[in-house]
Order: C-alpha cells, then structure tokens, then sequence
C-alpha cells in the first residue's frame, strides 16, 4: 500500500481550514497532480457528497468519483475513491494552535488485482505526487512549514 502523510502549520481557524479541505472541488487549487474537481452530488463537507475528480498520475489522466465517508467538523474529513486497480483513501485532520491549525493529510492508495505487482513503483510515484500536493497545500493554506 502507497501511503503518504504530511502536516502543516495553517494560520488559518480550524473551521476556516477545514471548510476549505473538506470541499474537495477545491482540489485543483492546491493539487497540481489534479486537473478539475467539481462536486456532482450532496453539500461540500457533508456525508454522502461525491466529486467527479480528474488527476493525472503515472503520466496519464484518471477520472474518479470521490465520496466523502466521514465527516466531525472541524476536527476531520475522510474522502474516498477507487477504480478497478486501486482503492484511495484520503483522511485530513485538523488541530487547532495558539497560531492556528495544524492540518494533517493523509493519503492511502491500495492496489487491487494484477496492480498489487507494481506496488513498490506505485509507492515511489505516489511520492512524488504528495509531494507536489503538499507544497501546494502548503501555500494555499498559508503555511509556515
């Protein structure tokens, strides 16, 4: 399994970080892996909504359906999705400071089936892609670190 975790120092209010997040068509603002994100079902940050997603990853676009599964605001958002290859979890917290939020992001990428052989190539890639995410999560939300 592909995991990749990161946490950011946000002088954004929890609420404020979170509303943000937990509005996954927001995506494309801060993931450059993500080419469009728009919500087609339910209310951003409400149990049930679902994203039609486009992202590229491994030098190809993918088109998901994200659906969010969790929601205790302002405190946590989990959003997931899948294909015939992969199923995606995707689990953000968020910690109020003296300063603000720390917004933790964590990602997960399972493979499924013949994917399952790739699995140590598909962890380096996924890498990369959280990397490019979180810098870009970074600076969208103001971060010091």
């Amino acid at each position: 399994m592909a995991n990749y975790n990161t946490t950011v120092s946000s002088p954004k209010s929890p609420e404020e970080a979170f509303d943000y997040l937990a509005d996954f068509s927001n995506a494309p603002e801060w993931d450059p892996n993500t080419t469009s994100s728009k919500c087609v079902e339910g209310e951003p940050g409400e149990v049930g909504s679902r994203y039609e997603v486009v992202t590229e990853f491994g030098g190809r676009e993918m088109e998901l359906i994200y659906e969010t599964i969790e929601v205790d605001r302002p405190r946590k958002v989990v959003l997931q999705s899948g294909n015939s290859s992969t199923e995606i979890r995707d689990t953000m917290t968020f910690k109020p400071t003296a300063t603000g939020t720390e917004v933790t992001y964590d990602a997960n990428v399972a493979p499924k089936g013949l994917t399952k052989l790739i699995d140590p190539i598909l962890t380096l890639m996924f890498k990369r892609v959280g990397d490019r995410a979180a810098d870009g999560l970074r600076e969208t939300l103001g971060a010091k670190n």
